[in-house]
């Protein structure tokens, strides 16, 4: 089993394999960013409103927190809309849910 969340979507492609080795020593660091943040943000946020606070491009921030989310991390309670008009869940640190 892989540690890449995207791996089903890629299939192994060698680019995105290379990608996501190459994200790894970063990872930890971003984890700590976002669980700052969301221990600052009582009403909790959403993955969009992170980038946007983090500074964080769009595929990073998404990517960690699909990874926080099955790491069990992360819980999601309610919905928000996003830049785009979309809803998005609206998350928090599971510890503090």
């Amino acid at each position: 089993m892989t540690d890449d969340i995207t791996a089903n979507y890629h299939g192994g492609h060698p680019r995105s394999v290379e990608a996501h080795e190459a994200t790894k020593p970063r990872k930890n660091t971003d984890y700590i960013r976002i669980l700052q943040l969301l221990r600052q943000e009582p009403a909790g946020l959403t993955c969009d409103e992170a980038e946007i606070l983090l500074g964080m491009r769009h595929q990073t921030c998404s990517a960690r927190f699909s990874d926080m989310k099955r790491k069990g991390w992360l819980v999601t309670r309610g919905k928000r809309r996003t830049r785009s008009g979309c809803s998005a869940d609206v998350h928090f640190e599971a510890s503090t849910a």
